[in-house]
């Protein structure tokens, strides 16, 4: 039995056809072939299945080799192209082997066939090998590139969180030594200043612990849901609350009805607001209003944070997901892990809803998320 060899000829005589594949049978090739003369035929030929070899006519009526060769090179497809001719020139076979084909043979000296063929095939063969090689390569240097990014992240993420962590901590324990080793000496005011600066600094630091638990739990697919009828009002008036206590009290305006009701988890919920507040605060002058409101849209609750802050450039707003991304400015001292949105977008996610930003630079943000109505269940993992 031969070598099977799938040929594509190019070429309008019948009888030159039959002469090649005459010589491809004499040099042990069983061929699976077809025979085209025009443009459209050969697109239809290449479209129908994968070719080891095209031989082609240099001259015929409607068609020519290099229209051919031509035609190969815009499909960017490799496979190996030999011209044929009753006569060829030097200068001919100069421009077609410059164009780009593999051989040129004369057909009154077929006896080149077989071995340009076995020559190209092999040629072929260690391209493609060394173009697996290539793209192993290609691939371990993006994974090397990934690695290095992921220890870059780590280590910016010890820093900031160390940092993060540090700030509180320091608070508190400043704020509990002196109330410890002075309290003979300070009046109820002065202690209950102190202790109030622990208790808030301890809610900032449970707050910083409870957003990389929940990245933990998401990014390992053990973030539970559990649903339940949720007043949507009460839960962003908690937040509210909380701001006043961490921060400099803010104007927040809400906008919700006090009926809007909704299946959530209530934990998860107070999580999301929280940290769309503690945003907008972050990256909006104190004088400033925050604005929060709730709408029904079919069967989905939309839920926005609006702030009047420095807003933020379209090409940055692809990052706010990500972990460890926070908005730099020269007007804001923000601080932060940069964990809180990236955790807004899992909790989100988790209850089949989405959240996006819409913002302008110098005109404020708007953080918006869905929910949905219906009744999805009171227990689900992520």
């Amino acid at each position: 039995m031969g070598k099977p060899l799938r040929v594509l000829i190019v070429e309008d005589s019948e009888n030159d056809a039959l002469l090649l594949l005459r010589e491809l049978k004499r040099v042990g090739y069983e061929t699976t072939h077809e025979r085209v003369y025009t443009a459209s035929d050969m697109n239809s030929a290449l479209e129908k299945q994968q070719w080891d070899i095209i031989v082609s006519d240099f001259v015929m009526p409607q068609f020519s080799g290099l229209e051919a060769l031509s035609l190969i090179q815009t499909k960017a497809l490799d496979i190996p192209f030999i011209i044929t001719s009753g006569k060829i020139s030097d200068e001919t076979a100069v421009v077609s082997m410059k164009a780009g084909a593999a051989d040129y043979i004369t057909k009154d000296n077929l006896t080149r066939l077989g071995p340009a063929i076995e020559r190209e095939l092999q040629e072929k063969l260690v391209r493609g090998e060394r173009e697996k090689v290539s793209k192993a390569l290609r691939e371990r240097e993006e994974e090397l590139k990934v690695l290095k990014k992921v220890n870059q992240l780590k280590d910016e993420f010890v820093g900031l969180v160390s940092h993060e962590l540090r700030t509180p901590l320091t608070v508190i324990l400043g704020a509990l030594n002196t109330v410890m080793t002075e309290a003979d000496r300070l009046s109820k005011k002065e202690i209950k200043h102190l202790v109030g600066d622990a208790y808030f600094e301890a809610e900032t630091l449970s707050d910083i612990l409870a957003n990389l638990l929940e990245l933990a739990r998401a990014q390992a697919n053990r973030l539970q849901i559990f649903e339940e009828s949720v007043i949507v009002k009460e839960v962003i008036e908690t937040a509210v609350k909380k701001l006043n206590r961490q921060i400099e009290p803010r104007h927040v305006l809400i906008s919700c009805d006090k009926t809007i009701a909704v299946n959530a988890d209530r934990v998860r919920l107070q999580r999301i607001i929280n940290n769309l507040l503690d945003n907008a605060a972050k990256y909006s002058s104190p004088g400033t209003e925050i604005q929060v409101f709730v709408k029904k849209e079919n069967d989905e609750l939309l839920i926005g944070v609006k702030d009047k802050g420095i807003g933020i450039p379209s090409e940055l707003q692809g990052k706010l997901f990500e972990p460890f991304q926070r908005l730099e400015s020269k007007d804001i001292n923000a601080t932060g892990t940069g964990l809180g949105l990236v955790v807004c977008r899992r909790l989100v996610e988790a209850h089949g809803g989405h959240i996006w930003v819409e913002s302008q630079a110098g005109q404020g943000s708007t953080f918006l998320f869905t929910l949905p109505m219906t009744d999805k269940g009171k227990h689900k993992t992520q």
